[in-house]
């Protein structure tokens, strides 16, 4: 069974979105909506991830879209707090030289 909760605050205008679980087949369009959910908020995202146990392709496309969609309005997406096995599976892709990551959420937020 796939498990995901994801919880979305704004810190000053950076939305800041925080998967806990698992980001899978099942999973990722719930993160997708969060993510689109936080767009509407600000064109500025922050996804902790300190929390996901794994993330598959469908989670890493979920994550692109969300880059892609703010980049179209000025703003970006950066990585905090990424576990182990979810940086391998970024490298993996290819997708970790893309974004910016950060060791802190603070960082993360300020970077903007």
């Amino acid at each position: 069974m796939s498990e995901l909760s994801v919880k979305s605050e704004l810190k000053g205008d950076v939305a800041v979105v925080s998967p806990s679980g698992r980001v899978d087949s099942v999973t990722a369009a719930m993160l997708e909506k969060e993510l689109e959910k936080a767009l509407r908020n600000s064109k500025r995202i922050v996804l902790d991830l300190k929390a996901v146990k794994y993330l598959s392709s469908a989670g890493v496309r979920a994550i692109l879209k969300a880059s892609q969609d703010t980049k179209k309005s000025g703003g970006g997406v950066r990585l905090a707090r990424i576990p182990a096995q979810v940086i391998e599976t970024l490298e993996n892709v290819g997708v970790i030289q893309l974004l910016q990551t950060f060791a802190s959420l603070e960082d993360a937020v300020a970077s903007f």
